[in-house]
This record gives structure tokens, C-alpha cells and sequence, in this order.
């Protein structure tokens, strides 16, 4: 969570055709800025936004102090204080607990540092400014399409190794995830709608990971290999080798602003559900299908979600953006 400061400023002139308004000097070294410097001024929809131009800059360091008995419960306060910002994390609970709450998610959170001293605290060393959301969003994919590939090898093969790599890639996944958000917490300011978008891809790409974890832990926990034939086999690869193509054509479609496969997407969202409902009705004896199949149709819908950010994002490419000033009578100030 990027630290605010705030303070309350009066307009005043400068000279006889300018206005401005002044800033506490304090923040000119937080801001990586001197007098003189230039800075890029954006009028928005009720609010006025001045960024430094320079992409250099100290950054303000936030702390948060975080309590639980629960290490489950404190595992996931953890998780929240890193997607939220926070910059130092001081676990109010004894060294034992606060150490297996941390090492159950340890790998998890990128940049996490366990600093021994009085209490246990949590530095996280990551550079959020610098973090390229589109290499975020990129490897995310690539870890989402191997897992696919595993999964749909599993049906080929039988071969269990397939899903535990499965399993471990979604905690590749989550990182990835992790970072991706915290980093939109950090720099949310610089385009906040691109920030809310860029948060429903990156979601929408974990919930598929997800997906494909919760289907790979259900076929280990129920036997699924060994109570299944050849056909239904068959049956869940043809699934999930559309559902992986569907995935793909989504994330193609953001990647192009393609509007013509963006619609296409969309259009196949129902159809391909209704097709996965219709296939596994053939395997309805075995164990586990329809959560296995739910899981599937989870996974289209989430795609669907990426087809509609690409849907905005084509409009913006498409359409001619046009920002019409209101007219409003500035009040002159009596003449003394």
C-alpha cells in the first residue's frame, strides 16, 4: 500500500494570468524532485494528479504490526499485508508461531525476508516500480499453459508425477500472482484504470491455475486412475485441450486487441460450457466428475473474464477518445 500524505493547500496567484498551489518542502526529497523540476499535471473527473516525470524516486516505507493465534489465520494475514504493500511486517506473536506461519508460505512471496531481533519481522526487498506487469502477466500465462500440458499428459499417460507438477506449478503461479498485485497496489496511481484491469487479468489467470490444482489434488484423492477407462480418459483430455485452447484464444485475443477473435471468445463461452456438460455425461459413473467438470467451466468463464478486458482494451484502439472541457466562469478576485 502506497503511503499517503496529505495536506490541505490554498490556491493562489502567481503573477496576473497564472495560478498554482504550493507543496511542503519536506516531500520534494520523497518525490525525487527539486525546485525546478518538471512534473506532469492530468485533470481527471473531480480530482487534479501531479506525478514527478522522473521514475526514480525514495520510496516511502510502510509497516503494519499483525496478531493471530491461528498459524492458518496468520499464514493469510501475511499474504494480505505483502499483496497490500506493506514494506515491513512485525508479527506480534511468539518466535515459533510467526516462524511456521511465515515458512508455510515462505516461497510463495517474492523478495520476503525473515529478520531475527526482538520480534519477528518480515522485510519485503521488491522493487514494485520497476516490476513489468506485462513480463508478470507473460510468465504467468507460459506457467499456466505447461500445467495444462501436464494435466491433459496425465490422461495419456496415467503417469500421478504429471499432477504433482501440476500442484507445484500453481504455487509458481501464486507467486507470480502475489507480486503482480502487490505491484498494482504500489503504482495504481500512475493509470488507475489500467491498474483495475491489469488486477482482472492477473486474478482471472490464477483462478484458472487454481483450477487445474483443485482438479489434479481431486483425481490423487479419489483414485481417479485407477476406477476410469480408456474412453473417459479420452473424454477429460479432448475437455481440458479445449478448455486450454479456449484459455489461449483469450489471452491471444488481449495480446492483439483482435476484436474479431475477442468476439469469438465470448461467443464460445456458452457453447464450450454446454459441450463439457454434455461430454462427461458419458463418464457419469466415475469418481469425482462433476467437480471435475464444475472446475472446467470454472476455468472458461475465468478466460472469458480476460476476453472482456480485451474487449476495452480494443475499444480504446477502435474508438476516437474525446475529453470535452465544461464551461465554467472563473470568479475574478475584487480588485483592491
Amino acid at each position: 500500500m502506497e503511503a499517503v500524505l496529505t495536506n490541505v493547500r490554498k490556491v493562489i496567484r502567481i503573477g496576473e494570468r497564472s495560478i498554482g498551489i504550493t507543496i511542503p518542502k519536506e516531500w520534494l526529497p520523497i518525490l525525487g524532485i527539486s525546485v525546478g523540476a518538471s512534473v506532469e499535471v492530468t485533470l481527471g473527473p473531480g480530482y487534479l494528479l501531479v506525478k514527478p516525470l522522473s521514475t526514480i524516486h525514495p520510496k516511502i516505507t510502510q509497516s503494519i504490526k499483525i496478531k493471530h493465534e491461528d498459524e492458518e489465520t496468520l499464514s493469510r494475514l501475511i499474504i494480505a499485508s505483502y499483496i497490500e504493500g506493506f514494506d515491513v511486517i512485525s508479527i506480534d506473536e511468539s518466535k515459533d508461531i510467526a516462524r511456521r506461519s511465515f515458512q508455510k508460505i515462505s516461497t510463495r512471496l517474492p523478495g520476503a525476508i525473515a529478520m531475527e531481533g526482538a520480534t519477528f519481522r518480515l522485510k519485503i526487498s521488491v522493487d514494485e516500480f520497476n516490476t513489468d506487469l506485462e513480463e508478470v502477466i507473460g510468465a504467468m500465462r507460459t506457467t499456466l499453459s505447461m500445467m495444462f500440458d501436464l494435466l491433459i499428459d496425465y490422461f495419456t499417460s496415467g503417469d500421478k508425477s504429471k499432477l504433482d507438477e501440476v500442484i507445484r506449478l500453481d504455487d509458481d503461479l501464486d507467486r507470480l500472482h502475489f507480486l503482480g498485485m502487490r505491484t498494482i497496489k504500489r503504482t495504481a496511481f500512475r493509470d488507475p484504470s489500467q491498474a483495475i484491469n491489469n488486477s482482472i487479468i492477473i486474478k482471472s489467470l490464477e483462478h484458472i491455475g487454481d483450477t487445474l490444482d483443485r482438479v489434479s489434488n481431486t483425481i490423487l484423492r479419489l483414485g481417479f486412475d485407477t476406477n476410469i477407462n480408456a474412453k473417459c480418459r479420452e473424454v477429460f483430455k479432448d475437455m481440458f485441450s479445449k478448455v486450454s485452447s479456449y484459455v489461449s484464444k483469450a489471452v491471444n485475443a488481449l495480446a492483439s486487441s483482435n476484436i474479431s477473435l475477442i468476439m469469438k471468445v465470448l461467443i464460445g463461452r456458452e457453447e464450450l460450457s454446454k459441450e463439457i456438460l454434455g461430454n462427461v455425461t458419458q463418464c457419469i459413473e466415475a469418481p469425482g466428475v462433476l467437480a471435475i467438470a464444475h472446475e472446467a467451466i470454472v476455468a472458461v468463464y475465468e478466460a472469458a473474464e480476460i476476453a472482456e478486458v480485451a474487449t476495452i482494451k480494443a475499444l480504446m484502439t477502435i474508438g476516437k477518445p474525446e475529453t470535452v472541457l465544461p464551461k465554467v466562469e472563473i470568479p475574478q478576485e475584487p480588485s483592491e
